[in-house]
């Protein structure tokens, strides 16, 4: 089930969050994330249900969570949002991050964005399948953009017109 996301989804999206910090390079960050600060993300990143939020549920279980955001502050920019979704661990493989990322594209479309984009980190597969999958298109790479574990990881940025 997609439904949307609340502040209170905030603990479940936490730890999917700190998962990726923790075992792998998805996330270009080595800090993980309380409850409490993954809320006061969303809140800043998200205000006033500006942006599509939804989170994916299963036998009452957050299993996955996807939101857009400005991409940069500057007002010119005021209509090109950010992709951001994660899925738990484990729960790939099954079509919710697919699902996930085509609502947030419809929702995305309605609310008057003209373009999205998503960093991903360079050869995370299963990433780049569900954004072509959702029509985005491979922009360009950031190459060395981030060190994490030892070396350094580029990032494929894709983008969609809407």
């Amino acid at each position: 089930m997609i439904r949307n996301g609340s502040p209170e989804d905030a603990a479940a999206m936490a730890a999917i969050y700190n998962h990726y910090v923790e075992t792998s390079p998805v996330i270009f960050s080595e800090q993980t994330l309380s409850p409490e600060e993954m809320k006061a993300k969303i809140e800043r990143l998200i205000p006033d249900g500006k942006f599509p939020f939804l989170v994916s549920e299963e036998n009452g279980i957050v299993t996955g969570y996807c939101y857009a955001h400005l991409w940069q502050p500057d007002p010119v920019y005021a209509r090109s949002w950010e992709v951001t979704i994660y899925l738990a661990p484990g729960a790939g493989g099954k079509g919710t991050g697919t699902a996930l990322l085509q609502r947030l594209v419809g929702e995305c479309r309605t609310g008057g964005c003209h373009t999205l984009v998503s960093f991903i980190t360079l050869g995370n597969r299963p990433c780049e399948r569900i954004h072509q999958k959702n029509g985005f298109t491979l922009a360009g790479i950031v190459r060395q953009a981030g060190y994490k574990f030892g070396e350094y990881h580029s990032d494929a940025i894709y983008q969609l017109i809407l």
